[in-house]
């Protein structure tokens, strides 16, 4: 079993217009990755997860998530259980979004946004921080080195993944190597050099038939840590 952890602010999950559609968008990008990965995934937020619900659940690993608030909008004590198991090297995990930016600000590297447009730059999301640049749409990652596992399967130019996101984690965490960028958003993946910690800024579990790159990156993820067979 797998578990995806969803980070988006419990007040919005709660709210009767805007959880909902969340809550669909949820529970499919957790059997997308059940599907990539051959393994059940379960859905849970942030705020029931635990290190003993895992163990109770028979859960080996776990993805977490991205969200819309602002960190700065979180009762961070809420995440005290879900960064002791990302430190724990008990359960492999590989953060998507926010919650690789939750990895970056677990191991004390700052984040923040991407910038300010510059004269020129088309805003991608005017309805989503208008003025500020933003990574939007299928994009390729740029790897450090097309050969590593989590690569497999890529030609050299890397994968196509979702991005959605105007934030970034500014500087690599101490004990992490920088995997892939893109022309705006330097750390787009990273891994732990001794623990089984992955993070991606991009939204692989977002993958449709048409960018279906998303799918094997996650399988190659979870053949990585060793939590299935190639």
């Amino acid at each position: 079993m797998l578990a995806y952890v969803d980070i988006q602010g419990r007040w919005l999950v709660e709210d009767p217009k805007v959880g909902p559609p969340h809550n669909k968008e949820a529970a499919e990008r957790a059997q997308n990755i059940a599907a990539a990965t051959g393994v059940p995934c379960q859905l849970v937020n942030y705020w029931n997860f635990s290190m003993d619900w895992m163990r109770a659940n028979g859960v080996k690993g776990f993805c977490i998530s991205g969200n819309t608030p602002d960190w700065a909008e979180y009762d961070w004590d809420t995440f005290n259980p879900l960064q002791e198991a990302i430190c724990s090297g008990e359960f492999p995990v590989l953060g998507f979004c926010g919650g690789h930016q939750l990895i970056g600000l677990t191991f004390g590297a700052p984040c923040d946004a991407l910038g300010p447009l510059e004269p020129g730059e088309v805003d991608l999301m005017p309805d989503y921080h208008p003025g500020m640049r933003k990574e939007k749409g299928y994009l390729p990652l740029k790897p450090k080195d097309p050969q590593h596992p989590l690569f497999k399967g890529f030609p050299p130019t890397g994968p196509v993944i979702m991005e959605s996101h105007y934030w970034e984690i500014k500087e690599l965490p101490t004990g992490f190597n920088l995997l892939a960028s893109t022309d705006w958003c330097r750390i787009q993946v990273m891994q732990h050099q001794e623990l089984p910690v992955f993070g991606i800024q991009g939204h692989p579990e977002a993958y449709t038939p048409e960018y279906p790159d998303g799918r094997q990156f996650i399988r190659n993820f979870a053949v990585t840590a060793g939590l299935i067979q190639p």
